[in-house]
């Protein structure tokens, strides 16, 4: 397989992990408005997925099963984390919750301009389409970055 094959297919497999992640943090986050911004961008994670499917489809390599699912493990082994609550989230799991979120999207943006740079050798990616995903994952690092600031606050402040 090309090395654009697997590069596709471990952003792939990161992705069924974010949306996991975003799912779960955005239903339990302590702060509502936090949590439809989770949400939102879990949204957004769901439709880049989709095209990331298809992207890897005209390049012919298709999704890795097993990626995937050892991404998806990770993201619930991820979950295991000491925050002095064994039975309760804690404002403190809401915060390194944002910080893994925030790193997800960063390696994403990261990806997205990986891909941008090798689009003229490759007719199966679109410039625009690549260059809106980037927009798109730049501003939702600032939203989490936002997020996160407010919940330092809460969990730290305190």
């Amino acid at each position: 397989m090309s090395a654009i094959g697997h590069y596709v297919h471990i952003h792939l497999a990161g992705s069924a992990a974010g949306i996991d992640l975003f799912g779960r943090s955005g239903d339990a986050q302590h702060d509502r408005e936090i949590g439809e911004t989770v949400l939102e961008i879990r949204e957004q994670l769901v439709d880049e997925r989709e095209r990331l499917q298809r992207m890897a489809a005209d390049l012919g390599v298709g999704e890795s099963a097993l990626l995937t699912t050892a991404a998806r493990v990770g993201e619930r082994v991820g979950r295991l984390k000491p925050n002095d609550s064994l039975v309760h989230r804690t404002a403190l799991t809401d915060l390194v919750e944002l910080e893994a979120m925030r790193d997800a999207v960063a390696g994403k943006v990261a990806g997205w301009q990986a891909l941008l740079a090798v689009v003229d050798t490759h007719e199966a990616l679109d410039r625009g389409e690549l260059e809106m995903l980037l927009d798109q994952g730049l501003e939702q690092h600032d939203r989490l970055t936002e997020a996160h600031r407010i919940a330092a606050t809460r969990a730290l402040g305190i």
